[in-house]
C-alpha cells in the first residue's frame, strides 16, 4: 500500500511505544521516531514533518526544551503531547503554556490512541487538500482573465514576487487584497475569505 503524504516523527523514552505506533501507523503513514531527544531534534531540523507525537519526559530535555527548540525554527510542526503524568502534567496547563496543538494522557489504550491520531492526521490532509485547492484556484481565475503576474502585482500595488507568493501558498493575501482580488476574479468575497482563513488554519 502506497504511504500518505502526512509524515509523523516519535520522541518516547519507551521503545515499546515508539514501535507500537510506528507499527500501526505505519501500515498507511510514513512513520519514524526515536527515544534520544538530542536524535529527535536532530532529525527534525534535518527533515520535513507534519506531526511530532511528544513524550513529556525523556532524557536530559523534557517535553518543554524540546518543544522551545523547535518552535525557534518551525511554528508549522503539530505537536501532540503524549505522557502517562496526566495529574502533574495537565492537558489545559499544556496547551495554555506550551507551544502544541494537542494533548493526549496515556492510559494503555493503544486503539483510543491509534483513533485520536487518525483523526488528526485527517484534519491536517483536508486542510492540505484545501490550501492547494485555494492557491491553485487563484492562479486559474487570473489566467481565466488573461492577465500576467506583473498586471496582478500593479492592480494589488505590490511587487511580483508576492504575487507569485500568493498563487504558491507561501504567504497569504491581506484582507484588502482578498477583497480586491474577489472584485477582479468577479467572485464571492466572503467564500474567498474563508477559504484563505481555512487554508492557513
Amino acid at each position: 500500500m502506497e504511504k500518505k503524504g502526512i509524515r509523523l516523527f516519535i520522541i518516547d523514552d519507551d521503545k515499546g511505544v515508539v514501535d507500537s505506533i510506528k507499527n500501526i501507523i505505519g501500515d498507511k503513514y510514513y512513520i519514524d521516531g526515536c527515544i534520544s531527544s538530542k536524535e529527535g531534534l536532530k532529525r527534525l531540523k534535518e527533515e520535513k514533518f507534519d506531526i511530532l507525537i511528544l513524550d513529556y519526559y525523556i532524557d536530559e530535555l523534557n517535553a518543554k526544551d524540546i518543544i522551545d527548540a523547535i518552535r525557534k525554527y518551525n511554528n508549522e510542526l503539530y505537536i501532540i503531547l503524549l505522557t502517562g503524568y496526566g495529574r502533574e502534567i495537565t492537558g489545559v496547563e499544556s496547551l495554555e503554556n506550551l507551544k502544541i496543538q494537542n494533548y493526549y494522557e496515556k492510559n494503555g489504550n493503544f486503539p483510543k490512541l491509534m483513533i485520536f491520531i487518525e483523526g488528526i492526521i485527517k484534519s491536517l490532509e483536508f486542510f492540505k487538500n484545501k490550501q492547494s485547492t485555494t492557491f491553485e484556484r487563484l492562479k486559474k481565475l487570473r489566467k481565466i482573465k488573461d492577465l500576467t503576474q506583473d498586471d496582478i502585482a500593479k492592480y494589488l500595488e505590490v511587487h511580483r514576487t508576492t504575487v507569485t507568493q500568493y498563487e504558491s501558498g507561501e504567504i497569504m493575501p491581506t484582507t484588502q487584497n482578498i477583497i480586491k482580488l474577489a472584485k477582479l476574479y468577479n467572485v464571492i468575497c466572503d467564500l474567498m475569505i474563508f477559504n484563505f482563513a481555512t487554508s492557513i488554519w
